[in-house]
Formats: C-alpha cells, structure tokens, sequence
C-alpha cells in the first residue's frame, strides 16, 4: 500500500508541476514609457510603486533592451521568468491576465517614437517563440492598453499593433 501511495504522491507533483509551468495562455505587450531601463531599474521601480508586493521582481517576465540600459533588441528575464511565477503587468481588474500572462516590457516610450527595428524583430522572435513554446494562439495577444479591461495608452500610439499581429501570425 505504502508503494501505491508513493506513486500517486509523485504522479500529483508532477501533474501540478506541469500545470503550474504550462498555465501561460495570454502575453501583454507593453513599454517601460521611459528611455533607460534594465533589470535592476525595472526592479527599482516596481518596488518604488508597488511597495506591498511580497515579490522583488521585475512586474513583466522579459524586458527587451532599446541600447540604454540594455542593448538594443537585448532580452532579459529575472527570477519571475525563471520559476514561472506570476506577472504584476495588468491591473487588479485583469488577474487572469497576471496569473496566466507572460508580460513583455519593451524599453523605450512609444508614445513619443517609433521602435527600432532590431528591438521590433526581437519583440516579434520572442512572442513567436513563446507562442509556440506554450501553444498560445494570436487571439490571446494584446498590447497592455489593448486588453479588455485596461485604461492606457501602452505600448504607445507608435508601437504597429496591427503590423505586430500580423507578423506573429504568419
């Protein structure tokens, strides 16, 4: 008996594990709406705002570079990425999209520029890669202030939404 017991104890880990590392079903695209950030900053700064968060973490789980703080097209993650824990990228009214949510930050302020084209095609990898990688279909990505729900501007009058869709879909 002590065996059978053993097998389903493992058997429940491993499907919990699985679930937990395989939950992501939406990504948010979003910009820091500054000039210079990295991971350190990105923390700073989440910290500074959300000083009730238990979590030292970046609110996204990758931060594509812009060449200020972070090389251009550049992309980084901290621990958040790491042990597939959830995003602080949306609003309350949005918890789902936290939870099950990969969030993308992409440096820069697309409300006052356009995004290079090396940080663009990294952005465009990146999610291609997620999507695959979790098997989360185009319909379920959104820039942040595209999100039902949100009340922003991100990722930016500037940032080609609809170019973006298109070219994670094909």
């Amino acid at each position: 008996m002590k065996k059978y017991k053993k097998l389903l104890f493992l058997l429940v880990v491993f499907v919990l594990t699985y679930w937990w590392t395989h939950r992501w079903n939406y990504i948010v695209i979003h910009h820091s709406a500054g000039g210079y950030g990295n991971i350190e900053f990105l923390q700073k700064v989440h910290r500074e705002r959300q000083s009730k968060d238990p979590l030292d973490a970046i609110p996204y789980h990758y931060i594509v570079g812009n060449g200020n703080g972070l090389g251009v097209g550049v992309v980084k993650s901290d621990w958040r990425e790491v042990w597939n824990i959830w995003g602080m990228h949306v609003s309350r009214h949005n918890f789902d999209r936290n939870f099950r949510g990969l969030g993308i930050c992409i440096i820069g302020n697309f409300e006052k520029r356009n995004i290079s084209k090396k940080q663009y095609q990294a952005v465009v990898t990146l999610t291609k890669e997620l999507m695959k990688k979790y098997s989360i279909p185009v319909t379920n990505i959104s820039g942040h202030g595209y999100t039902k729900g949100e009340q922003t501007k991100c990722p930016g009058k500037h940032f080609p939404m609809e170019k973006f869709l298109r070219d994670i879909a094909g």
